[in-house]
């Protein structure tokens, strides 16, 4: 199991048990349809604009994105994505989720690898989401060969 992305799956799970996909904002021309006309503005007093039905928040929405890209899928995907619903989002026991997803009973191990291999999937797909999933390169493919013989060259002296 990967600490961070457990969390982060938590977060996600109370989130959607929270908010779901829904968000509702007030549209300005309803303003303008209620009030005939434009709404007044000098009106006292706080208007607190977060929280009040702006659905979920970056991270969660990411994760949400992530598991529907895991639905989406094909081979495990669906199923770990049924896993990560009943497991964060429905709270549901261990003994249940087994069940939904396939596993025997008394397959505790299997459980297990199927958690870390949702883990590994959900961040491999934040990572690609986020563009850091291919690491450094060798060589920039724009550059002419001249260039990257020069850097190269470069590089040696230091």
């Amino acid at each position: 199991m990967i600490d961070d992305i457990e969390s982060l799956m938590r977060h996600w799970g109370e989130q959607q048990a929270r908010f779901g996909h829904e968000a509702s904002l007030g549209s300005q021309m309803g303003a303008i349809m209620d009030w005939k006309g434009s709404a007044p503005r000098g009106t006292p007093g706080p208007r607190p604009l977060l929280g009040g039905g702006t659905g979920m928040d970056y991270a969660a929405a990411e994760v949400d994105a992530a598991i529907a890209e895991m639905e989406s899928g094909a081979g495990r995907g669906p199923a770990l994505a049924k896993l990560a619903r009943f497991r964060y989002h429905y709270g549901v026991p261990v003994r249940e989720q087994m069940r939904e997803v396939g596993l025997a009973e008394g397959a505790d191990r299997t459980y297990r690898n199927w958690v870390q291999a949702l883990h590994q999937k959900v961040m491999v797909i934040l990572m690609a989401r986020m563009g850091v999933a291919h690491g450094y390169t060798v060589r920039r493919r724009n550059l002419p060969q001249s260039c990257v013989k020069v850097a190269s060259k470069s590089r040696r002296g230091e």
